[in-house]
């Protein structure tokens, strides 16, 4: 697990807040004493552990956004649990970066400079500008998850119902790839390993609370881990599943794979049998020709193996592909590019997105996202 770095010192990242002295980038908020959080028990932890109290401390917004397929679920739902019994926080849910910026607006709508009076964690996936500026401004710290690509494209495939060439064309793999490079390069994120999350979730949930600068008692990491482990995440995703097909929903419809509950964000489907490096029997030769062209590069810079231990020697590609075959995933990975550039400039340029699309008669659709279902009934898109 590693935490990347931020400025030290003072400079173009540091901030004013109501009440509160100049603080650098960033500034993290631990609770004092033995009782609940609150405005007056706060201490900013600046660089070298210089500890300063402040008045009216306003906490800070933790945005979970890891890879897909990566535990970015599990973090969610641990910081959520940390947040809640240890800053009075609440958790938001899914958020797009349009949301999130609306949310802001919202706040200072109410002369807040800051997001909340309290914790608030939120889980997203894509980058956003406005994402980056309340990092950059302290205003936020984020925590973010990797995983082998090539896994989490075939554990997308299981779980959305597509095949490797639908999720290629709609551009998810560059995707994939973009979000990683946007969370990765923002100030002070702490960044897990998918793998290091499965075998040690204790060490996990350390890690998450000490990048929240908050102290747990004995055994409390542990209590944590268990409650949000794999068998009892299990469990939840199984009580959905039933819940859903008591209110007669067919779960074989592909508009029904996107359901989460409202409280975990676990999708019915969302726990799969397949262990890393799964992909490896899963994909034709010519779909590893693909994962190793866009994927080689992110993989050596992560070490991440090309081939998984245990696997046999040799080329990555074993067989020979047939031109129509390669030309077919060439085109495949064309168009899926030119989707992702397209989809990446109307969030960019919203506003503009939405006059092109009427002009050329494009319906507007709202953002994709999981439809989260509470008390039998979906409750909203996130």
């Amino acid at each position: 697990m590693v935490s990347q770095g931020s400025p030290t010192g003072p400079g173009p990242n540091a901030r004013w807040d109501s009440g509160w002295r100049r603080l650098p980038f960033p500034a993290v908020y631990r609770r004092t004493g033995s009782g609940p959080a609150r405005p007056g028990g706060a201490v900013a932890r600046l660089p070298g552990g210089v500890r300063v109290a402040h008045r009216g401390c306003r906490w800070m917004d933790v945005l979970c956004a890891g890879m897909y397929r990566a535990c970015s679920t599990w973090q969610y739902e641990v910081i959520a649990h940390l947040v809640e019994h240890h800053g009075g926080g609440r958790r938001l849910g899914y958020l797009t970066g349009a949301q999130y910026a609306a949310l802001i607006r919202g706040d200072a709508g109410h002369g807040s400079l800051a997001p909340g009076t309290a914790w608030r964690v939120l889980k997203s996936h894509e980058g956003d500008r406005c994402f980056a500026r309340a990092l950059a401004e302290g205003r936020a710290v984020a925590v973010y998850a990797h995983r082998d690509v090539r896994d989490v494209v075939f554990s997308l495939m299981h779980k959305r119902g597509l095949t490797f060439e639908q999720l290629l064309r709609q551009g998810m793999l560059h995707q994939i790839l973009a979000n990683d490079r946007f969370w990765t390069r923002q100030p002070g994120v702490l960044i897990q390993r998918y793998d290091d999350l499965l075998a040690d979730p204790v060490g996990g949930v350390l890690g998450l609370a000490r990048h929240l600068g908050i102290a747990l008692t004995d055994g409390e990491a542990a209590a944590i881990a268990a409650a949000y482990s794999l068998e009892s995440n299990k469990a939840r995703t199984e009580a959905l599943r039933r819940r859903l097909e008591q209110a007669g929903l067919d779960l074989n419809e592909a508009g029904n794979t996107q359901i989460c509950d409202a409280t975990t964000l676990l999708h019915w489907n969302h726990v799969r049998n397949g262990g890393s490096g799964s992909w490896l029997t899963q994909s034709t030769p010519a779909q590893r020709a693909i994962l190793d062209r866009l994927c080689a590069r992110w993989l050596s810079a992560r070490s991440y193996p090309l081939r998984p231990a245990g696997a046999e020697s040799g080329p990555l590609v074993e067989a020979p592909i047939g031109w129509r075959d390669a030309l077919r995933l060439q085109l495949d990975r064309a168009i899926g590019l030119l989707n992702y550039r397209v989809r990446a400039l109307s969030q960019q340029f919203p506003r503009l997105a939405r006059r092109a699309k009427r002009l050329l008669g494009i319906p507007t659709d709202r953002p994709a996202g999981a439809t989260v279902w509470s008390d039998t009934r979906p409750a909203g898109v996130g």
